[in-house]
């Protein structure tokens, strides 16, 4: 591959709800470059992108693709993302890299729920957006009325550059709006060029007009010509529309069928003509004097690794280059971790194949390998100008499942496995629960965990199981109780011999267990009585009525006797535990529960079923309040055994625009028909 300067770079993100073909439209713009000579189909599971078995299985993308094509003398470097909610990770890595972002809608479904979110996520950071209406060719395609739905949803930059030829069955090409030129399909599926049908003058010229007014407010001499009523040359407006783009005002709208490659050619002529080049400066924190600074394209060496991949052959790690330039065997500082790495050569990817690069350049994405402690987020810079870069914002992970081995041998091995999956995963955690002993697994959601399971039946042959997580529940009473406990043996020799009285007493929530010593008089020698609080405070942890830990009490060691032969440290040890165990069977004793304080964010029109939802599941609402852009947020208390798979109904019951967060707040005594089922399994053992 040629060396490309920054102005002749462009990074594309392309992002849009799950199906809308944007896989697709790539598969049909490589083919255009002349890179492969057939067209991949997504369908068919013959995309050059979605090779990996999970995903040509499913007919879906699960990951990021760096798509690099080159075209009219510039390297466009597609960042192709999957639509699915559960991977949204990888479009948040991919946004850090891109400077642009191109959005994919399905002519015949127009706004979908992903679309709205990734608009949202492309104007926080501030990125120019293009749009591409694909799927015209399909039955139910409507380009005018999805065109005006932007418009109401997204604002009047919304501007058409294209219009297509016909539509569903009857789509044949599309029309460039600038040039008044179009494209068409022939019979015998030869491309030729048109002029504007005459059945579509009306139509086209009142189209043009909008484009124009739109891009008015950004050209002075534009606006002048179209008050005049002057006819604007093609150059005039893709010099406003290039402006408009730039400044974040104006959003071009492609259209085309990816399946037919019709609209494909001025599709890529727009992303080099209107979509802007690499920025020039990028905000970081010095690390040597924590100041906020700039770094200029042209200064020192910067990078930002955007995405890991663990491959057979080792990690791979994709970058986006800020400032300066590299060569292949350079060595880069990594302020984050506090180490020196050697890259290992840089490559981008052209039609599925490793193309290598001599050096990577300020603006160019490229991968690069042996980086073994540099992690997605992690900057790598020149040793003598140390800058860092924010690290991208990933979704906090809500969806919680305990995870083994289906053979007990092997358990190690799947938390390894698990644990190197969470490498390329921003959004996985896989952590062990010291009070549970469970391996508990954090995700987005069950497609996630189903792909988890996939890869490592795949790659390592082993066997996942997933279930339901371990609540840690807790055992309390609530009222003074007192018991003897006695433990007396003769088998021969010495004997056993330890007796005392204990009295429990409640305590005030959070307060922790404690033990007092109330002898009087020697009936239980002190030698013998840190063996009588170790007894109890060990029976108290090992639980009573369902094998909980007992909480928030105070023993008393009121009385007792002894033998001075038989009597122990493990005759009273004993002893103490039998009278805990009476003790708190006689205390009222209730089982307790984790309580959450979670808030819900989620559109006002879901809110009363999200309030059902939570009411279902023993939730006290504690208010709510509008969030703004027709959100609203509730705060609520919920059991932790409630929130279990309440992400996936959550999302189920939101059309996926529902988000929940949740913070410890305290026990609480659980429901005696909800204790009943945990006493009655410590029975039954």
């Amino acid at each position: 591959m040629q060396e490309y300067a920054r102005k002749n770079i462009r990074n594309i993100v392309v992002l849009g709800h799950g199906q809308v073909g944007k896989t697709s439209l790539l598969d049909a713009c490589l083919f255009k470059t002349g890179a492969v000579s057939r067209v991949g189909r997504v369908d068919e599971g013959t995309s050059v992108y979605d090779t990996e078995p999970e995903e040509t299985a499913r007919r879906f993308s699960i990951t990021s693709k760096l798509a690099a094509m080159e075209w009219q003398d510039c390297k466009l470097n597609f960042l192709d993302t999957p639509g699915y909610p559960d991977f949204l990770s990888e479009v948040r890595g991919a946004m850090l890299a891109a400077d642009n972002a191109l959005i994919v809608i399905s002519a015949p479904d127009g706004i979908q729920v992903e679309t709205e979110k990734v608009w949202r996520l492309a104007e926080q950071q501030q990125m120019p957006r293009a749009i591409f209406l694909n799927k015209m060719d399909r039955e139910h395609a409507d380009f005018k009325s999805v065109v005006d739905e932007l418009r109401v949803r997204f604002g009047k930059g919304v501007v058409p550059v294209q219009m297509p030829i016909g539509e569903g069955r009857t789509f044949q090409g599309t029309l460039d709006l600038l040039s008044l030129s179009g494209r068409i399909m022939a019979h015998d599926a030869e491309h030729l060029d048109t002029a504007v049908p005459e059945f579509m003058e009306e139509a086209v010229s009142e189209a043009r007009q909008a484009l124009v007014e739109a891009l008015a407010d950004f050209d002075d001499t534009l606006l002048e010509k179209f008050l005049n009523g002057e006819d604007i040359p093609e150059e005039d407006i893709g010099k406003a529309l290039t402006e408009g783009v730039a400044a974040g005002k104006v959003f071009p709208l492609f259209c085309g069928s990816s399946a037919m490659v019709l609209g494909i050619r001025k599709f890529m002529n727009g992303m080099v003509a209107y979509m802007p080049e690499p920025q020039n400066v990028k905000i970081g924190t010095d690390q040597k004097t924590g100041d906020i600074v700039e770094r200029r394209a042209d200064e020192a060496f910067s990078a930002q690794v955007y995405k890991t991949v663990m491959e057979p052959t080792g990690r791979v790690s994709y970058l986006r280059v800020w400032s300066g330039e590299a060569a292949g065997d350079m060595s880069a500082a990594n302020p984050a971790r506090s180490v020196v790495e050697r890259f290992g050569g840089f490559f981008t990817t052209i039609a599925g194949r490793k193309e290598k690069l001599s050096k990577a350049i300020a603006g160019d994405i490229v991968a690069t390998t042996k980086l073994s402690d540099t992690c997605t987020g992690d900057t790598l810079c020149d040793k003598e100008a140390l800058i860092r870069y924010e690290a991208p914002d990933y979704p906090l992970s809500m969806l919680i499942m305990a995870a083994h081995a289906a053979k007990k041998e092997d358990e190690e091995k799947v938390v390894a496995a698990m644990e190197k999956e969470q490498i390329s995963d921003q959004t996985l955690t896989v952590e062990r629960n010291q009070e549970t002993k469970e391996v508990l697994v954090r995700a987005l959601g069950e497609v996630q965990l189903d792909i988890l399971k996939e890869r490592i039946k795949r790659k390592t042959k082993l066997d996942v199981i997933f279930s339901a997580p371990a609540i840690p529940l807790r055992e309390t009473i609530r009222k003074k109780s007192t018991a003897e406990g006695k433990h007396k043996k003769q088998s021969g020799g010495h004997g056993q011999y330890g007796h005392v009285f204990l009295e429990l007493t409640p305590l005030a929530p959070g307060s922790g267990n404690t033990f007092t010593d109330a002898i009087v008089g020697g009936a239980v020698p002190k030698t013998f009585i840190p063996a009588v609080e170790k007894g109890a405070m060990e029976t108290l942890a090992q639980g009573v009525i369902a094998g909980y830990p007992v909480v928030d009490v105070n023993v008393k060691l009121t009385d007792g006797s002894y033998h001075t032969v038989d009597s122990s440290e493990a005759s009273f040890k004993t002893a103490a535990a039998i009278a805990i165990k009476k003790a708190v069977q006689e205390g009222d004793p209730v089982l307790l529960e984790p309580i959450f304080n979670v808030r819900i964010s989620a559109p006002e029109y879901f809110m009363g079923d999200v309030m059902g939802q939570l009411n279902a599941r023993r939730a006290k609402i504690m208010g709510m309040e509008n969030d703004g852009r027709d959100m609203s947020e509730i705060k609520a208390q919920i059991p932790a055994l409630e929130l279990f798979r309440y992400a996936t109904d959550l999302r189920a019951q939101t059309r996926g625009r529902g988000s929940f967060s949740v913070e410890f707040s305290h026990y609480e005594e659980m429901p005696q028909k909800e204790a009943e089922k945990y006493i009655k399994k410590k029975e039954e053992k």
